[in-house]
């Protein structure tokens, strides 16, 4: 019979190197994540891991499982918690399933632009949204990634929301996510990431959304033809542990991983968003894509703070606070 507490000792026992004689040297964290080795922050999780190694002179290691190969960023989070991965990186409206507060990471138009983004994840709003999701979850954000704005990719054109009308569209399995895209007017279908291209391939979705830097190094280009510039959110990327995970390491490894997260890895992350952006859409359309830019108004007028407010009352003075933070001062 399955024993829950013997399962999570065992696998916390497994998170250490034993070397003959009984000294444990080295402490193993295992990291999960879904993406190709090529992507940004798949580069910046293996940064983050070698920063750890080198600040802990190797009494830490950690342990790279990517391209979903320990399950999907839901299974991953749910991982945390039953131990049976250490760490998770990832969107971070994935999150919901484990957090009220975390709604608010897919929230779309709600984020202005990078320079807003830094305000508030560096910022009061950000440590407190931090510290309610490890009240709500017992997990702990150690750290906020800046992500390329998510872009709409279909094989139809979509001009305005009325194109969205029927269209199946791939969201992460996220209630905002889903809540939203209905809102635009689309079929939103909640899919693993690692199901999407086959998808694409054989029908089952008519479209999907993603930073450009995923949709080239998932080769999307070869399934759909539109690329649609609505820049609809700019969702971070997370870098996850169990709160009490975390608390179990000495203070000078819980240090280094929180020191990692936050240091060159991040820095990385950010600048390859920043210069990779114009380089992706040149590339994405060299593959044969076509660029489709509307007039994004229509859309954000949907999903506004009256769409916050009636359908997820619970974040709204949240929002409303995210919203506010570098806003120019009225006159």
């Amino acid at each position: 019979m399955f024993n829950f507490k013997t399962a999570v000792a065992a696998a916390a026992l497994a998170s250490a190197v034993l070397l003959p004689g009984g000294a444990f040297a080295q402490t193993v964290l295992k990291l999960g994540h879904v993406w190709p080795a090529a992507e940004i922050h798949a580069k910046a999780a293996e940064r983050f891991a070698a920063d750890i190694a080198q600040a802990t002179n190797g009494a830490v290691k950690v342990e790279i499982y990517g391209g979903s190969t320990l399950g999907s960023d839901r299974e991953l989070v749910e991982g945390l918690r039953f131990g049976s991965n250490d760490i998770w990186v990832g969107g971070a409206g994935v999150l919901t399933s484990a957090s009220d507060t975390a709604k608010i990471f897919a929230l779309p138009f709600m984020i202005r632009d990078p320079q807003h983004f830094e305000q508030v994840y560096d910022g009061p709003t950000g440590k407190e949204i931090t510290e309610a999701i490890k009240k709500e979850s017992g997990l702990q954000v150690l750290a906020y990634w800046l992500r390329g704005p998510r872009w709409l990719t279909t094989k139809k054109p979509v001009n305005t929301p009325a194109d969205l009308s029927g269209l199946k569209i791939r969201v992460p399995d996220s209630p905002v996510s889903v809540a939203s895209w209905k809102a635009l007017g689309a079929a939103p279908t909640p899919m693993s990431f690692g199901e999407v291209f086959n998808a694409l391939q054989q029908g089952v979705i008519d479209g999907q959304e993603n930073p450009l830097s995923l949709i080239q190094t998932s080769k999307f280009s070869e399934v759909v033809k539109y690329l649609v510039r609505t820049e609809h959110s700019y969702e971070p990327i997370v870098v996850v542990m169990s709160a009490s995970r975390l608390a179990r390491l000495p203070e000078a490894q819980r240090k280094a991983v929180l020191d990692a997260a936050n240091g060159a890895a991040r820095s990385f992350a950010a600048e390859e968003v920043a210069k990779g952006e114009a380089g992706f859409l040149k590339s994405l359309q060299a593959e044969g894509m076509t660029l489709i830019e509307p007039d994004k108004a229509p859309f954000r007028a949907k999903v506004g703070p009256a769409f916050v407010k009636s359908t997820f009352p619970s974040i709204a003075a949240l929002y409303e606070k995210v919203a506010s933070v570098g806003a120019p001062a009225a006159r």
